[in-house]
């Protein structure tokens, strides 16, 4: 069976049968709007297919009552906005509105009496697609897509699942080969760092370079087995690049080591300033390894405790546990003099961190990730 992004390829491309018909629910029509993405990256080939005339597009009638209540609780700056002035400009360029009939309302009668979480609106405007033979109706509504036909509707929630896997890790990878730990030399041993008492930093021989550190900290990452971080804070002297510290994190030691004061040893190490984002020590570097493996998320998903999910929610939670890291320590990923590598089923790559922000930053709008990260 075609995936979710190869439906929707299908369906845009034009055909000597006719034009297929899409319709779309008012969440995918928002996106589109407010330019939300990867949401309306992904929709983009079906509007494009509309202005080219390969496919017909369509909304029902409550699609266009949501939209007008949602622009014109928007705030807008514009002097002499009109909200339906606006709207009725956007439906004309677009969409065909199908109204609404008795046809249509026991439709949407029999769809509720088979979800119970399907809201009223919500089945009107799936009813609307069903009664009018559309050949795809898009949402991003878990209980209407579950309430339709799979052979007409494509959930966006999948489009953006094969997004995930289609952007990270592979395209962020800065186009070198596998980084090699180095097997040579003293590495990660004895000593505690009292520049970091409190976050547990080790201060290892100063002679211990970051890629001789790398095959330490792959031995206990492997041992933890949870996605973790390890961060070498080395300093110039001379000419020579010396060690003064490793710290290292994961999420059960939020409150022992919270990420804030993580943050701030790695700026003071730099001098970093957050205001001018210049850096004072400019011999000092940090490499911060990244450990996390998406195998392994899936696989604990995949556990007995876990059989009540759905495969949405399973494949959601595999990405917010794969990515946890990147997450948490997102406002660091930019700092100068700073490297990045991702460690994963023991292969550590460095990462490309222009195309690793540009994901995050679209990845939260899947995950549901709230506030700023």
């Amino acid at each position: 069976m075609p995936t979710a992004t190869e439906r929707i390829q299908e369906v845009t491309q034009a055909t000597p049968t006719g034009k297929p018909k899409v319709a779309m629910d008012t969440c995918c029509v928002r996106y589109y709007l407010e330019d939300t993405k990867p949401w309306s990256y992904l929709l983009d080939p079906i509007f494009q297919a509309g202005l080219k005339g390969t496919i017909d597009l369509y909304i029902s009638a409550v699609v266009v009552s949501e939209l007008l209540t949602f622009l014109i609780q928007k705030p807008q700056n514009e002097a002499g906005y009109d909200a339906e002035l606006f709207l009725t400009s956007l439906i004309n360029r677009h969409f065909t509105i199908l109204d609404l009939d008795e046809v249509v309302a026991r439709t949407a009668g029999r769809l509720r009496g088979s979800v119970s979480k399907l809201e009223t609106p919500d089945a009107l405007i799936g009813a609307t697609s069903l009664t009018n033979g559309h050949s795809l109706f898009v949402t991003n509504d878990a209980d209407l897509a579950g309430a339709l036909p799979s052979t007409t509707s494509v959930y966006l929630r999948d489009v953006a699942m094969e997004w995930l896997a289609q952007n990270f890790p592979v395209p962020c990878f800065n186009g070198g080969g596998p980084v090699s730990p180095s097997k040579s030399g003293k590495g990660m041993t004895t000593g505690v760092s009292a520049a970091s008492l409190e976050l547990g930093g080790v201060q290892p021989d100063s002679s211990a370079n970051w890629r001789r550190i790398l095959k330490d900290a792959q031995t206990v990452a492997s041992a933890v087995n949870e996605p973790c971080a390890f961060f070498v804070l080395s300093e110039k002297n001379g000419r020579k690049m010396e060690t003064r510290e490793v710290l290292f994190w994961h999420e059960s030691l939020n409150e022992s080591r919270p990420p804030r004061k993580m943050f701030k040893r790695l700026h003071e190490h730099l001098g970093y300033s957050i205001r001018t984002g210049a850096v004072a020590n400019s011999g000092n570097r940090i490499h911060g390894f990244v450990f996390a493996s998406f195998a392994r998320e899936k696989a604990r998903q995949n556990q007995p405790g876990f059989a009540s999910k759905s495969d949405h929610q399973k494949e959601a939670a595999a990405w917010n546990g794969y990515l946890v890291l990147w997450r948490t320590y997102r406002s660091c990923l930019d700092l100068p003099q700073m490297s990045w590598l991702l460690c994963e089923d023991g292969v550590a790559r460095l990462l490309d961190v222009a195309a690793t922000i540009r994901f995050l930053d679209q990845a939260k709008n899947v995950l549901g990730w709230k506030g700023a990260i």
